[in-house]
């Protein structure tokens, strides 16, 4: 019974001697490399062009039915670009570091159970002649070297050029699995519009169904994209339309489908631009559109009045002197916007200022300049397709 006794002691002594070891050795170790365990993090949030890499380990059984389509384009936060978005829920949007100093606005679109990644992203200052010299002269090997980098290997193995744009396609190795990735680069004017798919290189059919379903889903709005690269954006897809505006503004009111409230760069209540939509409202005539105006405000003169047309809606521009509570003048300019069903978009710019012609560049005071454009430019209506159900 004793030595029974003498020997349980020693075991717990033992027991206790080496976890004791164990806890040290783990200390000793955070101190040499305390960064352990992390060390293979991403470079992406380094590199806005490098695409990551799947995040599980179990390649999945192809599915001969993926069931991707039925979801609305999603409207990158920028208001520059969509892309398409897979139905389902097993899909993470993240934009990462978009639009800052690289002014490149990027969305990443995975599923961990798919191994799947959709990553766009548009890039300015890209100027070349041709497809042809893009490929020959920007599309090389250093460029995919850094696209990849989050891969383990990488191997080209087949090249086009045509009127989707170039179509890159690889052999990408990752953590010991194989996979397929497929790169379209085009062009707009100096905008770089990037598409990299990847899935399991056990699915090319997976791979050519996302291609024809990013693809033409992935454009860019032309009258957003010739503003400045560093303004932000009001989207409501709900609503169905998009404004872009200088960094500086704030939201002082809104929600997806109802009315919103933008504040100018430390103004007060009275600087604002004032965002809606009318059901059923067609405006034909720049004498509907002025009359509008005078039964929307207290209009102590209209002063010009101008056509518009976006890429899905079309109206008018209406500069006009308009009367406060108090009786005192501020310069306004809104905009009238109608898509093919009549309904009738509204941004609304006030400032405090009570001689401008908001439509004359004359008479616009430098301080307004931007809000100008902003709602002069920046203000658009989205294609029936790319808008979501009411919440």
């Amino acid at each position: 019974m004793q030595k029974s006794r003498k020997r349980g002691q020693r075991r717990t002594t033992l027991l206790g001697a080496i976890v004791g070891l164990m806890i040290i050795f783990t200390f000793v170790l955070t101190l040499i490399a305390p960064d352990l365990g992390s060390r293979r993090s991403s470079n992406a949030d380094l590199d806005p062009f490098a695409t990551p890499q799947p995040t599980r380990l179990v390649i999945p059984t192809p599915d001969p039915d993926p069931q991707l389509t039925g979801r609305p384009p999603y409207l990158h936060s920028s208001g520059l670009f969509q892309t398409f978005l897979p139905a389902g829920d097993d899909w993470i949007v993240d934009e990462g570091e978009s639009v800052q100093a690289s002014a490149v606005a990027r969305v990443v679109i995975s599923s961990p159970q798919r191994l799947v990644v959709i990553h766009n992203y548009i890039q300015p200052g890209v100027e070349y002649e041709s497809l042809d010299s893009l490929s020959a002269n920007y599309l090389t090997e250093q460029h995919f070297a850094g696209a990849w980098q989050d891969y383990d290997s990488w191997e080209e193995t087949g090249r086009t050029v045509g009127e989707e744009g170039v179509v890159v396609d690889f052999a990408l190795t990752s953590e010991g699995h194989d996979y397929l990735g497929r790169t379209t680069s085009r062009l707009w004017q100096d905008w770089l519009f990037v598409a990299r798919i990847v899935v399991p290189a056990n699915n090319p059919t997976l791979l050519d169904l996302l291609q024809t379903l990013v693809i033409p889903t992935f454009q860019g709005f032309p009258a957003l994209l010739a503003l400045p690269s560093d303004w932000r954006a009001y989207v409501d897809q709900t609503a169905g339309f998009v404004l872009r505006h200088p960094a500086g503004w704030t939201v002082a009111a809104g929600s997806p489908g109802r009315p919103a409230t933008l504040l100018l760069n430390g103004a007060n209540n009275n600087e604002r631009v004032r965002l809606w939509t009318e059901p059923e409202t067609p405006i034909a005539s720049t004498e509907a559109a002025e009359a509008w105006v005078r039964a929307a405000a207290t209009v102590d003169a209209v002063l010009s009045v101008a056509t518009v047309q976006r890429e899905a809606g079309r109206g008018y521009l209406v500069a006009y002197r308009t009367l406060d509570a108090a009786g005192d003048a501020h310069s306004a300019l809104t905009a009238l916007l109608n898509d093919e069903a009549g309904t009738l978009f509204v941004a609304d710019l006030q400032i405090e200022s009570p001689d401008a012609n908001l439509l004359d560049s004359q008479s616009v005071p430098d301080a307004y300049v931007a809000a100008r454009q902003s709602v002069a430019e920046g203000f658009i209506v989205l294609p029936a397709s790319s808008r979501s159900a009411t919440p």
